[in-house]
């Protein structure tokens, strides 16, 4: 996200805009972002452009909320301050064993993708993924400090005329057990709160998991 738009979300969520709608002025905001009036007014528009914020324009001026895509890129930022100024070493968040899409086999023997796991985990990983649903909000938030650090990239690629995305992985430690890999995929059909997992074993036998089990991840970052 672009620093400015970032600082203007802020801005709007200092007057309230992130839990309720905000009567406001293009003045008043380019006063807190300390710019004109045309480049606060330009910088709302590029808001509700991607759908951060909702505008409406009256007779006192303008009334703002910041939608869900705003308050999300807002919570982006948070976990990078967060994981920079704490100096937190140890995400740790606990997942429920649930059933998958049935991809994760696919696109793992994949080439493109199978040779870079290879290269920068060390291991061919078990042709499957084990997904896991988050259990609660406190997991989502470890979940999005992860996302604010830098993992392993496996960069995408175009096959047979079709093209497959990057994934972030991040080495994990499960149950205190086994080393996997945490995949965040830039392109996915699962919700925020479903994440995906790879080791060199098949993890439901190894663990001897069933769907509804609980598992808990710890990843080192910043190492």
């Amino acid at each position: 996200m672009t620093n400015y738009l970032w600082f203007t979300l802020l801005a709007i969520a200092r007057i309230g805009g992130a839990s309720n709608s905000v009567h406001t002025s293009t003045p008043r905001l380019a006063t807190l972002l300390e710019v004109t009036q045309q480049t606060a007014s330009r910088r709302l528009r590029e808001l509700e452009k991607k759908g951060w914020i909702r505008r409406t324009i009256n007779r006192q001026g303008q009334v703002i909320r910041i939608e869900p895509k705003g308050i999300a890129k807002l919570k982006e930022v948070y976990s990078m301050l967060e994981i920079a100024l704490t100096e937190k070493r140890l995400v740790t968040f606990r997942g429920r064993v649930t059933k998958g899409l049935g991809e994760g086999a696919y696109y793992i023997q994949l080439e493109g993708y199978k040779r870079q796991f290879r290269e920068k985990l060390g291991y061919k990983p078990f042709p499957g993924t084990l997904n896991i649903q988050l259990v609660s909000d406190a997991d989502v938030h470890e979940l999005q400090l992860l996302k604010a650090t830098i993992g392993i990239e496996i960069h995408g690629f175009v096959t047979g005329g079709r093209t497959f995305g990057s994934v972030a992985c991040y080495p994990t430690r499960v149950n205190d057990q086994v080393d996997a890999a945490i995949l965040l995929i830039q392109r996915t059909h699962h919700k925020v709160n479903i994440i995906e997992i790879i080791a060199e074993i098949n993890l439901r036998e190894t663990l001897k998991l069933e769907d509804g089990d609980i598992i808990v991840l710890k990843t080192r970052v910043h190492e």
